[in-house]
This record gives C-alpha cells, structure tokens and sequence, in this order.
C-alpha cells in the first residue's frame, strides 16, 4: 500500500464524537516519517483497549495541522494526540492552546525538540505514556504531570517587504542557525541536519543590530554577526546545552548572539573549536564569542535579506525577525520526572 493510500485510509476506523461520559481522542499525524505510521499502528490498540473513542486527521503540505486542529476541536475532542515532529506541533498548537485542549506528543519527526525537553525519550515512551494517562484519566477524571507550554509569536519582514505574524513553541533564529535548516534538504533525517550545520559553519558573517525591546535597551549598533536565536529549551540541537538557562516553560527567552568570527578559515575553525569545548564544558556563556541575554521580546534587523527560522523550519530570507513570548499556553502532558 502507498502513503497516499494508507493516508486515505487512516479515517476509515474513525468514530463520531463520543457520548455522554466517554472521551473523544483527536488523533493528528503527519505521514511524512515512516515512524509516523508505525506509531499510529501501535497507538489505535492501546486507545481501543482503554475505551476512548477516537478521530485520526493526516498532514498534508497544504495543511499543516492547523485545519485538523480546528476540525478536531468543532468534533469534540477532549484529548489531542499529535503524532510528528516539531512543526507539526507548531501547526496546531495555537488551536489547541486556544481551545484549552489537553494534548499529548508522539514523537516521529527528525528533531523532536519540545518532546526530549518534556521527558519523552522515543516514540514507544510517549505511547506508553499515552496509555497510561488516558486511562487514569478515563478511570480517576484528572490528568496528572501537567506542563504548560508557551505559544510564542513571530512577526517578520521578507526580502519582498511583506510582514507576516506567526506562532512558535521553542527556537526562533536569524542567520547562521537557519542557513543550517536551509540546507539539510541534501539528506534525509538528522544526517541531513548534520551536513547543514557543517555548512552553515563557514557562511559569511552578516550585518545586525538587536534591540531588546522588552525593557526598552537601546537598539545596538549594526555589527558583524554570525547568528541570533531566541530559545525556550537548552537543548535545541543534540544533546550539548547551547542555552542552559532556558526553560521550555519559562516567561522569557534566553537569546544568544554569536560572533562575529575571524575571516581566516584557520582562525574560524580554533574559534569553533574553542566554542564546542565550552558547550562541553557547560559553560558556552564564558566564551567571548557567545553572549547570551534573557528577555521577553527582541527584535532583529539586518542590512540585507538573511534566512530565518521557527522551530527548525525555514520561513524564508528576512530583512527582520522580532519575537514576543507568549502568554497563551498549550496544556502538554508529560511523563512523571
């Protein structure tokens, strides 16, 4: 059977909202990952055997998440299990956190960012866990181990001078970071990330200024750098703290501007060098090429049209990125620390 066929066929078993006493389950999937679908033949037995009804709705390129996000909401969904990686959840977050809709993560995507940094270790974890919950639920009415998830938000200019407003959960970035997202297309899964970042290591510094709007700095003067970020997690890429202070949870980001580093590819390579031991170390912050600040909104400009990201996902080039921490939040449950 093809993906598209199987696609197809994922709603066949689907059931209508669920009567008077019963939970409704909402099941969102992106097809895109062969573990996607293995995981969803693994999940529908265990929502069968714990008597929830259930309603399963696949991604598209077209559709994202978000459609099926709001279909599942106007069906009457009392959970939401999204099966996929870090956009996919981008996707549909807004929906559910607006709808105040308990949801849990499978993770199948490349990265799995916000699920490694709510304690899901792979797929057949959060499975387990999935169970588990719901039946507690069903059997004792509360969900237990709540995390509640900031909806961050992203307002940015394209090099065609639009401006766009979107939403993010974990990492926004401008330049270097998102020039290794452009670039992982070569290959497929975290090889393919791999070879970005390697790319990425060596690309020309450009000109920024940042202004931390929150509380009112003033805008810093255009220099050299090679990347900015804004993260919610400290672990957005592997398993090396880049942002140890940041929380997933936490009021504010954790920003980080680096560079800007040596033309020299020799001097490049000891500057890279030297930021990878003190990541190892657990101290990046005490190398003068990394320079970390907290703050609840920081605005980026930039010279000439840089790409930029959202949670691992490329929005484009951009003349500028500005990204406010949210106050609206996603109700996540996560497994028992």
């Amino acid at each position: 059977m093809t993906r598209t066929q199987w696609a197809s066929r994922v709603g066949e078993g689907d059931r209508p909202a669920s009567p008077a006493g019963r939970t409704a389950v909402g099941i969102i999937l992106n097809p895109k990952h062969p573990a996607t679908l293995r995981a969803y033949a693994e999940l529908v037995p265990e929502l069968r055997n714990t008597g929830a009804h259930y309603r399963s709705m696949t991604t598209s390129v077209d559709r994202s998440g978000r459609r099926q996000a709001e279909q599942l909401v106007k069906w009457g969904a009392d959970i939401v299990i999204i099966l996929g990686g870090d956009g996919t959840i981008r996707a549909t977050a807004p929906v559910l956190a607006e709808a105040d809709i308990l949801t849990f993560l499978v993770p199948t995507g490349t990265a799995n960012v916000l699920s490694r940094h709510i304690g899901l270790r792979s797929s057949r974890h959060a499975i387990d866990h999935c169970k588990r919950t719901i039946a507690s639920i069903i059997r004792d009415g509360y969900p237990p181990n709540l995390r509640n998830v900031p909806i961050n938000t992203a307002e940015y200019q394209t090099a065609d001078g639009a401006r766009h407003r979107t939403e993010f959960i974990s990492l926004a970035g401008i330049g270097g970071d998102a020039r290794a997202v452009a670039h992982h297309h070569v290959s497929l899964g975290l090889l393919g990330y791999a070879w970005g970042a390697a790319q990425a290591l060596f690309a020309a510094d450009f000109i920024a200024s940042t202004w931390d709007t929150a509380s009112m700095w003033e805008r810093t003067a255009s220099a050299p750098v090679w990347s900015v970020m804004a993260s919610k997690v400290a672990r957005p890429a592997g398993p090396i703290a880049v942002f140890p202070e940041a929380h997933i949870d936490a009021p504010a980001f954790s920003v980080l501007t680096v560079g800007p580093f040596p033309h020299s590819p020799m001097a490049r390579c000891r500057a890279w060098a030297g930021i990878a031991a003190a990541c190892l170390q657990g101290r990046p912050e005490a190398h003068p090429l990394m320079n970390y600040r907290r703050t609840t909104e920081v605005t980026v400009t930039v010279e000439s049209p840089v790409p930029a990201q959202l949670d691992g996902d490329l929005i484009g080039d951009c003349l500028e990125l500005r990204v406010n921490a949210g106050e609206k939040t996603l109700r996540v449950s996560a497994p028992a620390s």
